[in-house]
């Protein structure tokens, strides 16, 4: 049965995983018939792989000492969704032409979070920089600011940002407006680099390899039937070691 060994570099992170893929057919071997899943099923997918895809993209553009921001509104402000996004944008833009007078460059990834009983607040990465800029250009609530530590690893962060824009599709449907998208990237954000190849069921193995200068994040190994093909897939991260030759941060 022909699978996927995919591998990507994002950062200080490279990922592993192989799945089942029903677009590759051997002349040796007979397809096999499509699951249907249920939409259930397909929700949880879904989920699984927009987190994925921010994950890798936060990996790639971010790094530990950068800003995790949370942006508050004040509880009398009954903005809208399109009130939110025009005061986010606009912070966006103040900021961008800030880092370019200082000579650098502002890149972001941001996300809403809307409660049903009328919270607001916008989370963001941004790079480090000197908390008056946010203090002045964020005017509509309180702020908070956590220096990221993890390694280059924001997995835990891409699932709380797809969980707080599934949190606020919820309540965006129940309200009748419009959803948007899951999370905005700015548009100088690097990509990651993934490589794939096919191999077959017997050519991989459900063990972490190792690669020299890496070590294993214990966190990210997962092994499961995916909800679609309803095979197994098996996934890992590995990651680069500081130049004293040991995980950073004093992780094992």
């Amino acid at each position: 049965m022909p699978y996927i060994l995919e591998e990507c570099e994002a950062g200080k992170v490279l990922e592993r995983e192989c799945y089942f893929t029903y677009r590759v057919k051997r002349k040796s071997e007979k397809r096999e018939p499509k699951v249907r899943p249920s939409s259930e099923a397909t929700k949880k997918y879904n989920t699984r792989q927009r987190i994925k895809k921010l994950r890798r993209l936060m990996n790639e553009n971010f790094v530990d000492g950068d800003y995790l921001l949370t942006l508050d509104y004040f509880r009398n402000n009954n903005i809208t969704n399109e009130q939110m996004q025009k005061e986010v944008e606009k912070f966006c833009r103040k900021m961008r032409t800030a880092f370019k007078k200082a000579g650098k460059e502002f890149k972001y990834i941001y996300t809403k979070e809307i409660g049903p009983k009328g919270s607001r607040h916008i989370h963001m990465l941004i790079p480090r920089c000197d908390l008056e800029l946010i203090r002045k250009f964020w005017t509509n609530g309180g702020i908070n600011v956590k220096p990221l530590y993890s390694d280059g690893q924001y997995s835990k962060i891409a699932e709380y940002f797809i969980k707080y824009s599934e949190k606020t599709e919820s309540t965006l449907l129940s309200q009748g407006e419009k959803v948007g998208k899951a999370y905005y990237p700015s548009r100088n954000l690097r990509k990651p680099r993934v490589k794939k190849k096919v191999v077959s069921a017997r050519q991989w193995r459900k063990n972490p390899t190792e690669r020299k200068g890496y070590y294993l994040d214990k966190d990210s190994v997962h092994e499961g039937i995916s909800e679609l093909t309803g095979y197994e897939y098996f996934s890992y991260s590995l990651i680069k070691l500081d130049l004293e030759g040991g995980p950073p941060n004093g992780r094992d």
